[in-house]
């Protein structure tokens, strides 16, 4: 057992303080099915160490304050605590998890890259899906899109009803001009889940692509923007189907109108000028 107390300068031998393992101060509060799931995750992870109750205390209380830090967006400060948890409890697969979620907040996207592999890597029974959700986003915003479609292709395997992931695999293979094989996909996840925005707007911009389907794609897009007729990337979308059709007049406007929503946006300004 670890030592908390220091040695009496005078030889007494006062009472130890009592200690608690990690593995009681992940399930403390947790209802027997959440103490489940903590002890399959736990032996993916470091070895349990023992904490003292001033230690618990601390820990916390530094989560809380981190967490708080998180909610408001302050990623800077909610990084350190998080940091400050892992001097406590060093290995422990949440504060690494919110650690890499605040370098993704911060567009430090190499750095979330690295954590978000290293924790995938310790969560070997794939108990922490949103890990690799996570890391193959973190590889399109760094435009890793072969490494994203094997990874993102994997997790469609493991969890075949996730739309997120398929719509998150079609844009990887789009964007390396595997229109086909994107169209399968967001073929498919449209057909599980009719009402999805995203996969509208992706399904019409691949249709764009393809040069095909111009009535349908203008259905789609215009769906997904009755739900959200500020979204940037819809208009986008809109603007260049009308720019496929010919109709210059429309795509330009629309394209500006997405502008004003994404100033500066560069794939936009990019599609604009080409107008």
């Amino acid at each position: 057992m670890q030592q908390t107390t220091p040695n009496s300068k005078n030889g007494e031998h006062k009472k130890p303080k009592k200690t608690i393992s990690i593995g009681e101060y992940l399930t403390i509060g947790k209802d027997p099915q959440a103490q489940k799931h903590d002890s399959l995750l736990k032996k993916n992870q470091a070895p349990v160490k023992e904490l003292s109750l001033l230690e618990v205390e601390e820990l916390s209380r530094i989560k809380a304050e981190a967490k708080r830090a998180y909610r408001r967006k302050d990623f800077i400060t909610a990084l350190a605590r998080f940091d400050d948890a892992l001097q406590i409890l060093p290995g422990d697969l949440e504060f690494s998890y919110y650690q890499a979620l605040c370098f993704f907040q911060l567009h430090q996207w190499d750095k979330a890259e690295e954590f978000f592999a290293k924790i995938a890597e310790l969560d070997e029974l794939h108990l922490l899906p949103d890990v690799r959700k996570m890391q193959a986003l973190t590889l399109l915003k760094r435009r890793k899109y072969i490494e994203a479609e094997e990874l993102l292709t994997q997790a469609v395997r493991d969890r075949k009803n996730d739309t997120q992931l398929m719509n998150m695999l079609a844009f990887a293979l789009e964007r390396q001009n595997k229109l086909v094989e994107a169209e399968r996909i967001l073929l498919n996840l449209v057909d599980k889940d009719p009402e999805n925005i995203n996969g509208m707007n992706s399904l019409a911009m691949v249709y764009c692509r393809l040069e095909k389907n111009y009535s349908e794609a203008l259905q789609l897009v215009k769906k997904a923007l009755i739900k959200e007729p500020r979204n940037a990337h819809y208009l986008d979308t809109l603007g260049m189907l009308y720019a496929h059709r010919g109709n210059r007049s429309a795509a330009k406007k629309t394209l500006q109108k997405a502008l004003e929503f994404a100033p500066g946006h560069p794939e936009i300004v990019a599609h604009l000028s080409r107008i």
